[in-house]
């Protein structure tokens, strides 16, 4: 059996040890060992996002939706709060708020492109909003928008300012105590490289507030029922409100272990070496990226192919051990599939996935340029400590 290589846009490339730490047989959510791993958890969040100590960080059960959902526990009805979408998950935002008693405006771009900071500090300042909701980076196309002159453009428009990470935080800069963000989010299996089942965030001070007024929250995702838990944990107690996901905290805090060993300036230029060097091989094979040049991410790429089956083409890329994700943004599904190349991602990922993609593509009649695995090769000769 062929092993595979996972280079979906979530769950990541795996890494053994971080994925078998999950298996913890009789450890139950009111041991101390389960309680350290919070603590662990919960602190190597705070580094990850570049939170300081005033940022209350939280894992929830669920996924990046939930952590998403949860972010309505800030809110007081009535509020107005504008929408910064780039794709299909920028527009998870709208589904989610549209089902509270808020007000939404949605700025909205086209696929592979992103929506100007100048277009959206001009809505901001034309109206009173209590909060902006945007996303770093697009899981549906791989554009990321550049949420630190986002953040600093609205910062004193707004009452609070939200990012989703869930395709970005591991694999991208994120500096939310300086960048002033109040509330970034994002799920446990994407470029933290862990197991899935938990929903991460950390709040800002400002926003911890908020949770003593009034809110829309619904029960199960009201951060009002976790918030004194998460600072049990975080003073080495424990605490519930509803089962944690064990297994998943456990890896989690390996991977934050990791992390920290590997530093996040470390592991955000080996994203973008490997994110370089993929691009390298798919412009060698004479296809084209989805996200516009001076927006692509470090963890997803949107590769353009006309004129074949996407999903035949998925298909027999899996036979040859690599899984990539199909398109899903509504104006080019057919054209594109997408790459994860986010967690434990290493050059030899890369050149496999080139590998998978150009036989595949040549098995289906079309035709590309080899050699694309020796295009990627050249980068990462560039940086041999990688």
């Amino acid at each position: 059996m062929t092993s595979r290589i996972l280079m979906h846009v979530g769950p990541s490339i795996g890494n053994y040890d971080v994925l078998s730490a999950a298996v913890q047989p009789n450890i139950g959510f009111a041991s101390p060992e389960f309680n350290s791993a919070m603590k662990n958890s919960l602190e190597g969040f705070r580094y990850v996002t570049g939170s300081d100590s005033s940022y209350t960080p939280f894992i929830l059960p669920g996924s990046g939706t939930v952590a998403m959902e949860s972010v309505m526990s800030f809110i007081p009805r009535g509020s107005r709060i504008l929408v910064v979408s780039n794709g299909v998950f920028g527009d998870r935002w709208e589904a989610i708020m549209s089902r509270y008693p808020v007000i939404l405006k949605v700025l909205r771009a086209e696929a592979g492109k992103a929506v100007s900071t100048g277009e959206i500090e001009h809505e901001v300042s034309s109206g009173r909003y209590f909060a902006v909701a945007m996303t770093q980076v697009e899981t549906s196309t791989g554009v990321r928008l550049d949420v630190e002159s986002v953040a600093k453009a609205v910062r004193n428009h707004v009452d609070l300012v939200i990012v989703d990470g869930v395709a970005s935080i591991g694999g991208e800069t994120m500096k939310a105590s300086h960048w002033g963000i109040d509330v970034c989010l994002t799920a446990s299996q994407k470029a933290l490289g862990a197991q899935a089942g938990a929903g991460l965030l950390v709040a800002s001070p400002s926003a911890m507030e908020k949770l003593k007024g009034e809110s829309t929250s619904g029960y199960f995702a009201d951060l009002r029922n976790w918030s004194d838990i998460m600072n049990k944990f975080l003073a080495g107690g424990g605490g519930y409100f509803a089962t944690p996901p064990i297994g998943t905290v456990f890896s989690i805090q390996k991977s934050m272990d990791l992390i920290r060993s590997e530093t996040m300036e470390a592991r955000v230029s080996r994203h973008e070496i490997c994110s370089q060097a993929f691009r390298a091989g798919i412009n060698h094979l004479g296809l084209e990226i989805l996200a516009s040049e001076k927006l692509r991410s470090n963890t997803v790429s949107g590769v353009m192919v006309d004129g074949i089956n996407i999903a035949d083409f998925l298909q027999r890329c899996m036979k040859k051990g690599v899984e990539f994700g199909a398109g899903v943004h509504p104006s080019v599904r057919d054209r594109y599939f997408r790459v994860g190349h986010m967690g434990w991602v290493q050059p030899a990922h890369i050149i496999t996935a080139l590998n998978a993609i150009e036989s595949s593509l040549e098995e289906m009649g079309k035709k590309v340029d080899r050699g694309s695995a020796l295009a990627a090769g050249e980068i990462f000769s560039r940086y041999p400590g990688i």
